[in-house]
C-alpha cells in the first residue's frame, strides 16, 4: 500500500491512509480510526465493543467488536474520497458489518493478500476446501492446527457462525476485489465473494530501481561471502511461521550436507521468532531481520538461488523481489507460484511440498550450473515485464477512473 501511495502521489492523485495502528504517526497522510471517530464514541458503544471484542477473541468475527467502526462512514475522511481501497481488514481493528454501508456511495476497492475475507477464519486453509461451501468444525483450530493457523486462533471454534455472517454482509455490499493472481482469483470465484461487482488480476510491484541485479562478485565482497561456494538464500518474516517452510529448507539442506562432500552455503534473512531448534547445518549464515530495501537487493544478487519454501501464499513479496534482482527461485508447485517461477527458466517447482521435494529441486539446480547466467537473464526479463512498479500503479489507476467514471459500478 505504502508503495502505490508513493506512486499516486508522484502522478499528481492525492491518497490517505485510515488505519487501526501506525508507525508513522507523524506522517500528515496516515490517519487512525480511532482518532477520526472519537467524537461518535460514547459509553453505551464503548460497552458494547468490549462486550464484542471479547467475544470475538471466543468465537471470530462479532457484530459488536470495534462497534464505534460503523462510524468510520460518516467521517470527513470517507467522504472526502471518491475511491475505499480497503487491504488487510484483520487484526482486531476493523468491522466488516460497515461494508454495505460504506459501498452503498462509494466505490470500494478490496485487495486481498490470502484468503481470509473467504473464510471462517483461515487466511491460509492449506488443503481444507470447507470454505467453499461452509466453514465448520475447522482442522486448523484442533491442537495440531493451532500451531500454524493464521491469525490468531480462536479459543472455540466459531467458523460456521463467522462464514455464514461474512456471507450476509458480502451479499448486501457492493465491492470490486483487486487479487494479485490468476490463482487467487480462482479461489475468490469458488468463494462467497463469487458475485463481488468486479474481480481484478492486479500483481504486486516491485522498485526495479532498487531490487535489480548487482555483479555478484562485488556483492559478495561487500557481505563477505565466499567467492567460490555456491550459495542459497531463504528470507521470510520469521523462521518460525510454519507457513514459509524455513523447517523444510533445514531438513533438505541437512540430506544434502550429509551426501554432498561440497555442499551449498545457506544464508537467511528473517527474524528468529518462533525458531527455537539448533542449527545443525555446518554451512549457515544468518543475517536476521533486515529492514533496508538496498541490503536485502545486495544478498539477492549474492546469492546463486533464493529458496521460497512457502507452503500457502497470495504472491509472496520476496520471489517477486529476488526475480527482479535476477536470481533464480526454488519453490514449490502450488498454489499461485507456477505463475512465477518457470521450471528451468526462472527456477525450478518442487513436485510435492515435502523436504524430498525440496531437496530434489535445489539438487537439480545445483547440476545445471550452466544454464544459471540465462535463467538469471530471464528472472529480470520477466520482472520488467509483469512487476513494474508503474505497471502495477497504472493499473490501479485505471480501475479507479473506470469506477468513478461508472459511479462505482
Amino acid at each position: 500500500m505504502q508503495r502505490l501511495h508513493g506512486a499516486l502521489l508522484k502522478q499528481g492523485h492525492e491518497s490517505q491512509f485510515l488505519v487501526g495502528r501506525t508507525r508513522f504517526a507523524e506522517d500528515p497522510s496516515v490517519h487512525t480510526i480511532w482518532d477520526e471517530i472519537e467524537s461518535y464514541r460514547s459509553l453505551r458503544s464503548s460497552i458494547k465493543s468490549r462486550i464484542g471484542n471479547q467475544l470475538e477473541k471466543l468465537i471470530g468475527l462479532h457484530r459488536w467488536a470495534n462497534e464505534p467502526n460503523l462510524r468510520i462512514v460518516d467521517t470527513s475522511l470517507i467522504q472526502w474520497a471518491d475511491i475505499i481501497d480497503l487491504r488487510n481488514l484483520f487484526g482486531g481493528f476493523f468491522n466488516l458489518w460497515v461494508l454495505p454501508r460504506l459501498s452503498a456511495n462509494k466505490a470500494v476497492v478490496w485487495r486481498l493478500p490470502d484468503l481470509w475475507a473467504m473464510t471462517g477464519h483461515c487466511a491460509y486453509p492449506y488443503d481444507c476446501e470447507r470454505w467453499k461451501t461452509g466453514c465448520y468444525c475447522c482442522p486448523l483450530l484442533t491442537k495440531d492446527g493451532r500451531k500454524k493457523v493464521e491469525p490468531t486462533p480462536t479459543i472455540l471454534d466459531g467458523t460456521r457462525l463467522v462464514w455464514n455472517s461474512k456471507k450476509r454482509i458480502y451479499a448486501k455490499s457492493k465491492l470490486h476485489i483487486v487479487v494479485t493472481t490468476k490463482w487467487m482469483k480462482k479461489q475468490v470465484s469458488e468463494s462467497i465473494l463469487k458475485d463481488a461487482l468486479s474481480v481484478n488480476v492486479i500483481s504486486n510491484g516491485v522498485d526495479l530501481e532498487v531490487f535489480k541485479p548487482t555483479d555478484k562478485k562485488e556483492a559478495r565482497d561487500k557481505l563477505n561471502l565466499p567467492q567460490s561456494q555456491k550459495i542459497v538464500l531463504w528470507a521470510a518474516g520469521g523462521k518460525g511461521n510454519y507457513r514459509k517452510g524455513y523447517h523444510l529448507t533445514i531438513q533438505a539442506l541437512e540430506t544434502i550436507q550429509a551426501r554432498t562432500e561440497n555442499p551449498p552455503l545457506l544464508v537467511t534473512m528473517g527474524g528468529e521468532e518462533g525458531w527455537d531448534k539448533l542449527d545443525s547445518l555446518r554451512n549457515i549464515l544468518h543475517f536476521g531481520y533486515i529492514r533496508e530495501p538496498e541490503r536485502q537487493a545486495l544478498i539477492y544478487s549474492a546469492v546463486d538461488a533464493f529458496i521460497c519454501s512457502t507452503l500457502a501464499d497470495g504472491q509472496p513479496q520476496t520471489a517477486l523481489e529476488s526475480l527482479a534482482c535476477g536470481t533464480p527461485v526454488i519453490a514449490f508447485d502450488l498454489g499461485p507460484m507456477p505463475e512465477l517461477v518457470f521450471p528451468s527458466i526462472t527456477g525450478y517447482l518442487a513436485s510435492t511440498p515435502t523436504k524430498e521435494g525440496l531437496m530434489d529441486s535445489i539438487e537439480e539446480f545445483l547440476r545445471d550450473r550452466n544454464n544459471w547466467i540465462k535463467m538469471q537473464e530471464n528472472c529480470r526479463k520477466i520482472a520488467l515485464q509483469e512487476y513494474n512498479l508503474e505497471k502495477q500503479t497504472q493499473m490501479y489507476i485505471d480501475l479507479y477512473k473506470t469506477l468513478i467514471v461508472n459511479d462505482g459500478k
